[in-house]
């Protein structure tokens, strides 16, 4: 038998038998261990808080060419709804506002548009008999809604022709500081000589 095979007959084996015992091979630092390939991973959600730019959303509705019929659809529903309210009160409808006589002047209400064509304010006014002004009417032509929100703000009372045209239940608020609050202050007017003297609201 030649010499070369004589030694790959007895080599071979060995070479077999230790391979078959040898420990599989591990990564060097366990932690760093490859993923499955098919393993992912998902990134976890953080619910961020939303915030309304009223900039932005005055730039985008300036450029919606369905606003303007929003905005007067939107101020449909804002004048039905002070009508509902006033009517309650007693008020008679005009052309441009709602208004009330007594015995010391006349009381009315007023819806007024923002010049930005964005938002509007409902305002209340007290037209003494007498020439001369007191109080309250002394110093404003016109008392805002907003006087009578807890607590009163800028803001208070504005109201927002795209909340409205997408939420008409934006209005309930609103309404109801009418009801409750404002009207009955106003009404006051017509009736106690010192009522221009009375704090207005919240003021």
């Amino acid at each position: 038998m030649p010499f070369v095979t004589w030694l790959r007959q007895k080599l071979l084996p060995r070479q077999r038998e230790a391979a078959r015992k040898a420990p599989a091979s591990k990564p060097a630092n366990p932690g760093l261990a490859v993923q499955p390939a098919d393993a992912t991973h998902t990134p976890q959600k953080i619910d961020q808080p939303e915030t309304v730019d009223m900039g932005v959303r005055m730039h985008i509705a300036a450029h919606d060419p369905q606003f303007s019929a929003k905005r007067e659809a939107a101020v449909q529903t804002i004048l039905a709804a002070i009508d509902r309210v006033a009517q309650a009160h007693g008020f008679t409808k005009k052309p441009k506002s709602w208004a009330k006589l007594g015995a010391l002047g006349t009381v009315s209400i007023h819806l007024q548009r923002s010049r930005y064509g964005f938002d509007c304010q409902i305002n209340l006014v007290f037209q003494p008999l007498p020439e001369a002004l007191e109080g309250t009417w002394g110093q404003d032509e016109f008392i805002p809604l907003g006087r009578f929100y807890p607590p009163p703000s800028a803001t208070a009372g504005t109201l927002t022709y795209l909340d409205i045209h997408q939420n008409p239940a934006a209005l309930d608020q609103p309404m109801q500081v009418l009801n409750d609050l404002a009207l009955p202050w106003l009404l006051a007017h017509l009736t106690n000589p010192q009522a221009p003297l009375l704090p207005c609201g919240h003021a």
